[in-house]
């Protein structure tokens, strides 16, 4: 369907069936088709293209995330889109939740702007809330100075694949903590890092260890407490540490617990990052990693699914852990610019 169809009469959507209990399950979320809501005034209606999957929809599941209020079963699964207005063919950035089509205020679209080259789908990833989050972490919180060795968990994710390059670009030595062989050699192939360490490896502390023998200068958390627990035996004198994501929390899996101890042996500053505190960044965000992304000094990888139905199932991998790259679930092949 163009954009200059008429809109349809129904929407296919996705609601929350049942309250998830750790890592979600199909069977947490149902399908299901609706009337379309007509647009009111100072109302638009836009059809998804490309739908976003990010972690905090996890923690709206059970009321923990900042920025969303509490999702219950029946609800519409919250979800940002890159997304065309219905009658005009705008492509913008909207809420529209894990739906095919959505009214929303006009006022709260956002036009895609992504520089000559780079895929739209960027504004979802690198150039968007995740891509934010890693500039915020290393140029405001960790800050690396040449020669330094920062530490990235979850490195070939949507934030950690930008934020061990921004810090490498910055000079550092990178290092990035993955799940499994595969991501290893993606993070030191394709994102560049200097060494990589499986976080599966019962042996993965030591092999922390050998690849920072000067010790941690910075470190971007965004795995689990038993992470946490050994970068911190490895923080350098002054360290700087952003917890920028806490997976077992958002699962329900237990608790993360900083180790005191060790971050006052290393005299460590520790940073809670939360991405709304930090938006008054996004001017030079935008202009750096635009930038970097048009001259090719800057990668980024999509971890990319078809279809609405493959929705859960690709939202499940992602609380996995499995996904490379950032989550996006293609809704639409009419990805035109006419």
């Amino acid at each position: 369907m163009t954009s200059t169809s008429p809109p349809p009469e129904s929407v296919r959507r996705i609601v929350l069936a049942r309250r998830p209990e750790g890592v979600p399950a199909e069977e947490d979320f149902r399908l299901e088709t609706v009337p379309v809501t007509s647009p009111g005034p100072g109302e638009v209606l836009v059809r998804a293209v490309h739908l976003s999957l990010d972690p905090w929809v996890r923690g709206a599941m059970t009321g923990r995330n900042l920025g969303h209020p509490p999702i219950h079963p029946g609800d519409l699964v919250p979800g940002r889109a890159v997304a065309r207005v219905v009658g005009t063919g705008e492509w913008v950035v909207a809420e529209t939740g894990w739906q095919e089509y959505a009214t929303v205020p006009a006022e709260s679209l956002r036009p895609v702007a992504v520089p000559p080259g780079v895929p739209r789908t960027a504004v979802l990833g690198a150039l968007g809330t995740p891509g934010l989050t890693a500039y915020a972490a290393i140029t405001r919180l960790i800050r690396p100075a040449v020669g330094d060795t920062v530490v990235v968990s979850s490195a070939t994710g949507a934030v950690g694949g930008v934020a061990g390059q921004l810090a490498r670009l910055a000079g550092a030595r990178t290092v990035a903590i993955v799940g499994g062989p595969a991501k290893c050699e993606l993070a030191t192939d394709f994102f560049g890092y200097a060494a990589a360490v499986d976080r599966h490896d019962p042996g993965w502390a030591d092999a922390l260890a050998e690849a920072c023998p000067d010790g941690v200068d910075g470190y971007l958390h965004m795995a689990g407490g038993e992470v946490l627990r050994g970068v911190a035996d490895r923080l350098a004198p002054h360290a700087r540490v952003a917890l920028a994501g806490l997976p077992d929390h958002a699962n329900e899996a237990g608790e993360t617990v900083l180790p005191a101890g060790a971050v006052m042996r290393a005299r460590a500053s520790v940073h809670g990052l939360v991405v709304y505190d930090h938006f008054d960044l996004r001017p030079r965000f935008a202009d750096r990693v635009g930038k970097l992304l048009t001259e090719g000094r800057l990668r980024f990888l999509e971890d990319e699914h078809h279809g609405l139905e493959s929705t859960p199932a690709a939202f499940i991998r992602l609380m996995s852990g499995l996904n490379t790259g950032k989550a996006v679930v293609h809704l639409d092949r009419d990805t035109s610019d006419n």
